[in-house]
């Protein structure tokens, strides 16, 4: 089974490829996993550069992990956001669709308003609030619109790869002085990389040994269980790093509080955006773990 891994150099992309090279026990595939220079994709001409990769590599699924995830810069570059978020798995969908290829795509929390104050759920109606929200569930919807097979996980919160997180901030020693002020008024659920790697290598591998039919296409939350703040998630991953011996006690960085209308950003956060993962785990038949424990994967 040939993998084809699009944007493999990103937070989320990068730890799928290092779960698929070499695949984990049960998993057979071929990973292909093309770097930015070697994909010279032009933003405007998205089915150009879909054909062009499946001429090319001539994938049996097609992991997509490419969008322009920068929040503030989509609110800023709207048009930017639609290709990326929007145009492009539009673009990808319908070549899947062509050749009978599985497509896995990401979407985002973002995609709700955070009015609920409980759990979403994917039949919860989506609301986005910012350029960012509103071009991933473009995307989204593009998708479902074609008749490729198709899993759209919504995450949330990202943490754990090697640079550009919080969790990878708080370990480094260079901040071991640094205070670090974080939002206590907006809750989500935190997940490390490395356990939606583990479960997105998973669901590649579901019914290959067994024979059975994969779960159908739809859209599912792909998320540890809980909410939370940013706030709170650092003081209990500083508290389980510094357990687990990757951190030292005097070393730690401080921790304060604040609230995310401080920030003054452009982009609006939803305020509550934890995501209900009960629909992924009976359909693929995983237990998701709460947000605290899922730490441990990230140290």
């Amino acid at each position: 089974m040939r993998v084809l891994l699009l944007g493999g150099r990103g937070r989320l992309g990068g730890a799928i490829a290092a779960r698929l090279a070499p695949p984990p026990a049960g998993v057979q595939v071929e990973l292909l996993a093309p770097a930015r220079h070697e994909l010279a994709l032009e933003p405007h001409a998205p089915d150009d550069a879909a054909a062009r990769w499946f001429a090319q590599w001539r994938p049996d699924v097609v992991v997509n992990c490419i969008a322009l995830g920068d929040v503030d810069q989509c609110e800023t570059e709207p048009a930017l956001a639609m290709q990326l978020n929007a145009a492009l798995p539009a673009a990808l969908a319908r070549a899947c669709e062509r050749k009978g290829t599985r497509l896995i795509h990401f979407s985002t929390d973002f995609v709700f308003d955070g009015a609920l104050r409980r759990p979403y759920r994917e039949d919860d109606a989506p609301r986005p609030l910012s350029a960012y929200g509103e071009s991933k569930l473009a995307g989204e919807r593009a998708i479902a619109r074609t008749a490729c097979p198709h899993w759209i996980f919504r995450v949330s919160w990202l943490y754990g790869a090697p640079v550009r997180n919080l969790a990878a901030d708080l370990l480094d020693p260079a901040n071991a002085a640094r205070i670090f002020r974080l939002a206590t008024d907006r809750f989500g659920v935190p997940n490390p990389v490395q356990l939606l790697a583990a479960e997105v290598a998973s669901c590649i591998a579901r019914g290959r040994a067994s024979g059975d039919s994969p779960p159908a296409s739809g859209t599912f939350h792909l998320s540890c269980h809980g909410a939370t703040t940013w706030h709170a998630f650092a003081l209990a991953f500083v508290r389980e790093a510094i357990g687990a011996g990757r951190l030292a006690g005097e070393r730690a960085p401080r921790i304060e509080a604040i609230e995310e209308a401080s920030l003054g950003r452009p982009a609006r956060r939803p305020a509550w955006s934890a995501l209900d993962p009960s629909r992924y785990e009976h359909t693929f038949g995983r237990t998701m773990p709460g947000w605290e424990e899922a730490i441990q994967f990230a140290l």
